[in-house]
């Protein structure tokens, strides 16, 4: 296939990190995607996602990966719901510059805390999200761990998505990310998880994740249960192994591209 065309580091706010690379399709874009970065809400850069925006584009979409405001609990800096409101100034951007024709022409994959903004944007703006690893159940997963001491995990910024959490459940790294997003005000917690959240006008999703993960795969059911009872459309898919996020693309891509199709054309 033809490679995208590809636009970087077009700004869509004010802020030195709100910046997004754009993605042409060769043809015509049935719609848009905003494809969302991982890395904990603390790390991690939209040019991790070359490979799945590609693959987007070369389904016939036009895709927008964001940077976004990073959290730095330790500093009190861009905390929770930071970085969700830098999605919904992503979406209002497409819109205003007629990129998308309005939100219901819009879509949003993540993976890792990239799939957690993906929820929470469908939660939020009611648009279709494919959610693969997000960490969905913040303040139950405190709840289920009240033992575990939280630890940061050092990520090269040279390693590929595809090649961290890889090893399987994290118990301590979940939950520094959680401690961190929050400021170590960990009452906010219950706040912060979209799951409690869902209602009639979140959009449908498409959730995947592993049996052993650092994501336990019980998040995807609980979410999967929490929009069931809203009456919201949901399709999921739970794989072996350890595999986390961008790892399992090749096996995840296809329904995703199937669920972007039902419900953008």
């Amino acid at each position: 296939m033809t490679a995208p065309q590809i636009a970087r580091n077009l700004p869509y706010g004010p802020d030195p990190r709100h910046k997004l690379d754009l993605y042409r399709p060769t043809a015509a874009a049935r719609a848009v995607i905003v494809d969302i970065h991982g890395g904990g809400w603390w790390t991690g850069d939209k040019s991790s996602e070359t490979a799945l925006a590609s693959a987007l584009a070369e389904a016939g979409y036009l895709v927008a990966a964001p940077n976004y405001r990073l959290a730095d609990g330790g500093a009190r800096l861009n905390l929770y719901p930071t970085q969700i409101e830098d999605i919904g100034s992503v979406l209002a951007w497409l819109e205003g510059t007629g990129l998308a024709e309005d939100s219901s022409r819009i879509g949003v994959v993540g993976t890792s805390s990239g799939g957690n903004l993906a929820a929470e944007a469908a939660v939020r703006y009611g648009v279709p999200a494919a959610s693969w690893s997000g960490l969905l159940n913040l303040d139950g997963f405190l709840a289920d761990h009240p033992g575990v001491t939280p630890t940061r995990m050092d990520i090269s910024t040279e390693t590929p998505a595809e090649q961290i959490d890889q090893t399987g459940a994290n118990d301590s790294y979940y939950a520094w990310l959680v401690g961190n997003l929050l400021g170590g005000d960990l009452s906010q917690a219950t706040a912060a998880t979209p799951i409690h959240r869902v209602g009639a006008k979140t959009g449908p999703m498409f959730l995947a994740g592993s049996l052993n993960e650092l994501v336990p795969p019980k998040e995807v059911a609980l979410m999967a249960f929490s929009l069931i009872g809203a009456g919201v459309s949901v399709e999921t898919m739970v794989l072996r192994g350890t595999r986390h996020a961008q790892a399992y693309l090749s096996d995840a891509l296809p329904g995703t591209l199937a669920f972007l199709r039902r419900y953008l054309g």
